[in-house]
């Protein structure tokens, strides 16, 4: 519930093509999560299907993608709530069209991975930082040298 006034959580995530930044996103979700596990799960929907489009993409201009997308979400009730299948109790409010995440993850088109918040690179869209984690973030997505900092 980042936005005070709604209370809706912002999605971000960023794609890294070698030490290149394409693409990446900074948007406010388009419904109030119940929770922390609910709102990482649906950004991570959402990198999800970005990841299937730019894979696909590759595809089209020759460039098969031989191994699964890394996701890297930093809760890890929302990655087992995408790796297991069984309709839980605490996920029958979560719209079905979230759930597009499981069917990628037993594709073995996706792959979700466990980060730790502080080296969570999209957080630079998400929260307000430290400026010493800003200035590390923002070294790591290629916006300045790292010989600069």
């Amino acid at each position: 519930g980042g936005d005070v006034d709604d209370r809706k959580s912002t999605t971000g995530f960023i794609f890294l093509l070698g030490d290149t930044a394409y693409p990446w996103c900074s948007k406010k979700q388009p419904i109030v999560t119940l929770s922390t596990c609910e709102a990482e799960y649906v950004s991570a929907a959402s990198s999800v299907c970005q990841a299937i489009w730019l894979s696909r993409l590759l595809k089209m201009i020759h460039i098969p993608q031989e191994e699964a997308t890394p996701i890297y979400v930093d809760n890890k009730s929302a990655i087992a709530l995408a790796k297991n299948p069984v309709f839980h109790d605490r996920s029958k409010h979560i719209d079905t069209r979230y759930h597009y995440i499981r069917e990628c993850v037993e594709k073995k088109e996706v792959e979700l991975t466990y980060i730790k918040t502080n080296d969570q690179i999209a957080d630079i869209f998400t929260k307000p930082l430290k400026f010493e984690d800003f200035v590390r973030l923002r070294t790591w997505i290629g916006v300045t040298k790292r010989d600069q900092v």
